[in-house]
Order: C-alpha cells, then sequence, then structure tokens
C-alpha cells in the first residue's frame, strides 16, 4: 500500500494523524469514510497487521516446545493417555 503523503502536505501533519489513528483504532464497520485520508490508510495497515499476527498465532499454537520450561511435565497440546480405573490386586503370600 502506498504511502500517502500525496493527502497531506505537511508531514508532521501526516505523522499526528497516523499516530491519532493508531492510538483511536475503530474496527472497519464502525469507520465513517469521511474522516481523512491518511487516518482510513493508516487504520488499515493496522488491520492488515493484526490479520497477519493472528495468521502466525495460529501456527504458533501448533508449535510444541522441546525442552520443557519446568520440571518434566509436558504442558500445551499433549494429553496424558488414558488410564485404567481398575486396581490389579497382587497376591500375598501368607
Amino acid at each position: 500500500m502506498p504511502f500517502a503523503s500525496s493527502h497531506s502536505a505537511d508531514p508532521v501533519e501526516e505523522l499526528r494523524l497516523r499516530r491519532w489513528a493508531r492510538e483511536n483504532y475503530v474496527a472497519v464497520e464502525f469507520r465513517d469514510q469521511n474522516w481523512h485520508a491518511v487516518v482510513l490508510d493508516e487504520m488499515r495497515r493496522k488491520d492488515q497487521e493484526q490479520a497477519a499476527v493472528a495468521s502466525y498465532a495460529e501456527v504458533a499454537r501448533r508449535v510444541v516446545p522441546l525442552v520443557t520450561d519446568q520440571g518434566r511435565g509436558l504442558r500445551g497440546p499433549h494429553i496424558d493417555p488414558a488410564r485404567s480405573n481398575v486396581l490389579v490386586r497382587v497376591p500375598s503370600v501368607e
């Protein structure tokens, strides 16, 4: 997406508008299309960044570290195998 400097002659004003757009981000369905073009452009950029982060997060959920952080227990997607509820009696010699 091209840098929208043609919408604003003053680079300082453009940076101020972009910062405002970042700090006051609004979801697409609630945006007013009459807002300044620089503000809309920066919000579109943030939309793209959030989509990229979401796609990376989806992949990261499937990654399992090879070395555990604490102790010997496995955490995350690993599931302990189901154990039998039957107790085995060992015959005792009397």
